[in-house]
């Protein structure tokens, strides 16, 4: 058990580490599709982990959240503060 708990301090370290490294060499707006898999994927750990499902409240607001931020990444991108990426 103790184990199991430092695994999770380590990996939740690391990735918060990782994170903070992103940001460093990108812009927010483009990281943050990324940042709302985080969404998807605590929905489905706690459905596997604990049985439970969101409310219509919580998802409603995930999806204001998530359909927020993709818009400010659209808008970003139109106005030209970050740049496309084209296959090479």
């Amino acid at each position: 058990m103790i184990a199991l708990m430092v695994a999770s301090g380590a990996m939740g370290s690391a990735g918060h580490y990782f994170l903070i490294a992103a940001h460093r060499l990108a812009p927010a707006a483009v990281l943050s599709p990324f940042i709302y898999t985080e969404i998807v994927l605590v929905i489905v750990l706690g459905y596997l982990v604990f049985g439970d499902l969101p409310n219509r409240w919580t998802l409603t607001g995930a999806a204001i959240v998530v359909a927020s931020g993709l818009y400010i990444l659209n808008r970003e991108r139109k106005v030209g503060r970050i740049p496309r990426i084209s296959p090479q």
